[in-house]
């Protein structure tokens, strides 16, 4: 049985895993935690083994990879995001390329496109899997830090679209910044407190919905058998997405405790939105505060610099600052997901400056058509 993969192809994996064995070790040199740099400095070897594995199948069909080098600005960039961000984000971060390669070498695998060294590649892909493990409580903190500010995010991103939307409207038909200033904070007020009071009631709503489903739960149980009580308590945590074996275990625990649904919110809460658990007050704060953030951020250019480069051009330097924002706001939306980050990082961008254009078109128009000017 031949090999049918192609040249690049095997130069391609050949200097990802040279590239990887490069951040591993890079990333090792300056860990401080003994732990984690021991497992990096084996995951660093397990990857020098699996490039010297693409090194033995290029030697196999007459490729020279001589002149192969990794990626030293992969390493770089690698050590700069681990020192301003900490290893949770760079594993999240580094996330995506893991999972493309995992599938890029299990359809190698289904095809046997390596012919007899498929079995090989077989264990380098549970290798690859493996990998995620390691790093497995690192990136829980950081998912933890991701669900803390995800309320931040959303309001600061609607502060964003839908400032910058109105101030473009508005900045070929208002002469003066200073009135496209106070209209801004007028939509920015209102937009503040629409957001909170909004925020505040869904995940009210959640909770209060959640409770009921607890107290349900006591309820039911309050007059059950033993046996009835363990058969109920393990439908409810399947239910709640918990593995049956582990509920199985759980629930012989719980049967007899005085206040089940308490227990059973120990144990999972994956049947709960994440509104269920979280404080409607400090939701209320977190989306209110930084969709005014966004929204001053977007309205800053024109009482600093309106007089100077006058609307049209604060209005360019709010759509940079907003891009910047939104490219932010898409990485740590990829990441805590997995996304494909270029991607959603531009779908961001684009949604918020095509909101702003449509906007800035409708002002033209009602200027250059109409003639409509407010000074």
């Amino acid at each position: 049985m031949s090999i049918s993969v192609g040249r690049d192809e095997i130069i391609d994996n050949y200097r990802d895993e040279l590239t990887d064995a490069e951040i591993y070790a890079a990333l090792a040199g300056v860990e401080r935690n003994e732990k984690l740099r021991n497992e990096l400095l084996k995951l660093s070897q397990y990857e020098v083994e699996h490039a010297k594995f693409w090194k033995s199948i290029a030697e196999e069909v007459g490729i020279d990879v001589g002149s192969v080098k990794p990626s030293r600005t992969s390493v770089l960039f690698s050590i700069l995001v681990r020192r301003l961000f900490g290893l949770g984000f760079l594993v999240k971060l580094r996330e995506s390329a893991e999972i493309e390669a995992i599938r890029r070498y299990g359809n190698l695998v289904r095809k046997r496109a390596l012919g007899p060294y498929t079995d090989k590649l077989r264990e380098i892909l549970l290798d690859e899997v493996a990998h995620e493990e390691v790093f497995r409580d690192e990136a829980s903190r950081f998912e933890a830090f991701i669900d803390n500010i995800r309320d931040a995010m959303y309001g600061m991103s609607d502060g964003l679209v839908e400032v910058l939307a109105a101030v473009a409207g508005l900045a070929p038909v208002v002469i003066n910044p200073i009135l496209i200033t106070l209209a801004g904070l007028i939509v920015g007020t209102a937009g503040t407190l629409s957001m909170a009071v909004g925020a505040y009631m869904s995940t009210k709503a959640q909770r209060d919905i959640r409770e009921t489903k607890l107290s349900k739960i006591d309820m039911e149980l309050e007059n059950l058998n033993v046996e009835d009580r363990v058969k109920r308590v393990k439908e409810t945590l399947t239910k709640f997405g918990v593995d049956e074996d582990r509920a199985s275990i759980a629930a012989l625990s719980l049967s007899d405790s005085v206040d089940v649904s308490k227990k059973v919110v120990e144990v999972g809460e994956v049947g709960f939105s994440k509104e269920a658990l979280e404080s409607p007050g400090r939701s209320a704060l977190y989306t209110g505060l930084f969709y005014l953030i966004g929204a001053l951020l977007v309205i800053a250019p024109f009482p600093l610099l309106g007089h100077i480069i006058g609307n049209v051009g604060s209005l360019y330097i709010s759509i940079v600052l907003v891009a910047i924002a939104q490219a932010i706001s898409g990485l740590l939306t990829a990441i805590s997901g997995s996304g494909k980050i270029t991607r959603t990082m531009a779908m961001n961008i684009a949604l918020s400056l095509g909101a702003a254009a449509a906007t800035y078109a409708i002002g033209t128009i009602a200027h250059d058509v109409l003639h409509i000017a407010i000074t």
